[in-house]
């Protein structure tokens, strides 16, 4: 089986107040999200989400591993980062329009708490507390893959000019 999800329990609203995400998050925001979320698990080797495609959900990783990975022309697949537990996956579910800005590929096996795009960005509208929340720390995941990024495509220019200067190769 590819992934499972399995409804919202009592133990969500501690899962997500421990990790990176949940922490930084008053009490009563963990809990309005721990309403609607749900735990996924997903095999190493499998998709969670497809650039491009529409973002199904925001997801925290508990466990596990997922890279990011982006489509670079003449080069292929290049993982951009790492992400770790505690962190987030998906954050194009709450941003228009909606599309994954890069391919997640679960690296081990991962147990995600979802929040699922379509109920999330709904009580985000309807709370606007738990929308000033949750937003700063979408923005700092936002940040740290824009870094991400940028350290991939100098890395990759650098190598490039190398090669072009020194006639050598990587």
């Amino acid at each position: 089986m590819a992934s499972s999800v399995t409804p919202s329990s009592p133990d969500l609203i501690s899962a997500l107040g421990s990790s990176w995400f949940g922490a930084g998050l008053p009490p009563e925001a963990v809990a309005r999200l721990a309403g609607i979320a749900e735990l996924r698990t997903v095999e190493s080797g499998r998709e969670v989400t497809r650039e491009g495609e529409v973002t199904e959900a925001l997801s925290i990783v508990l466990s596990g591993r997922v890279a990011l990975r982006t489509l670079v022309p003449e080069r292929g697949m290049v993982t951009i980062l790492t992400v770790e537990p505690g962190d987030v996956v998906g954050w194009s579910a709450i941003v228009p329009p909606h599309r994954a800005t890069s391919t997640a590929i679960a690296i081990e096996p991962v147990t995600l708490v979802e929040l699922p795009g379509e109920r999330l960005r709904a009580l985000l509208r309807s709370d606007h507390a738990l929308a000033a929340s949750l937003y700063p720390r979408v923005l700092q995941v936002v940040n740290r893959r824009l870094t991400a990024t940028r350290m991939q495509l100098l890395d990759l220019f650098a190598r490039e000019e190398w090669g072009h200067t020194k006639g050598g190769s990587w």
